[in-house]
């Protein structure tokens, strides 16, 4: 399944030369694993799945973020697709930084997978090993038994905890 930013899911396959590209290529993931982990948002939900406060005790907030793409969509402030230029927030990327800044400041620990980047130099890589709370926490998956991995492996580092929700 892919998902096409204006048309939703689709099939796809190697065929149509989209394989692993999901076509969103902007901060706006990362700016929803943080709506739903911050009490800031909880106006956007119902009651029962409302955030809770940070500093809750006995409770870790945690967001795992992965990208198979270039952060190169941004948007203005009235959430219009926009250039680089045009974006008063700045570039996707700068967008998704900030984001990620915001969220590790506020304590939660941020997990962050690279699949199938452009390499270590690549805007996506550094963007993704920047938001990551430490790097071990940073994952550069190259192909899907990597990325199996790096799940697995944050699994095994989150077991010790438990969703009370």
């Amino acid at each position: 399944i892919v998902l096409d930013a204006l048309s939703g899911p689709r099939e796809s396959s190697a065929k149509d030369g989209r394989r692993g590209q999901m076509g969103i290529g902007d901060s706006r993931g990362t700016a929803w694993a943080w709506y739903t982990l911050s009490p800031n948002w909880n106006a956007l939900w119902p009651e029962p799945n409302r955030a809770a406060d940070y500093g809750t005790p006995h409770l870790t907030k945690i967001a795992i973020l992965m990208t198979d793409g270039e952060y190169n969509t941004q948007y203005d402030s009235n959430g219009i697709a926009a250039s680089d230029y045009g974006a008063a927030n700045g570039s996707s990327t700068q967008q998704a930084r900030a984001l990620c800044t915001s969220m590790k400041n506020a304590g939660i620990i941020v997990y962050s997978i690279g699949f199938e980047l452009s390499g270590p130099s690549s805007q996506s890589y550094q963007t993704l090993k920047n938001c990551a709370s430490d790097e071990t926490k940073f994952y550069d998956a190259e192909d899907g038994v990597q990325l199996q991995q790096a799940f697995r492996d944050i699994g095994l580092k989150l077991s010790k905890l438990y969703l009370s929700k």
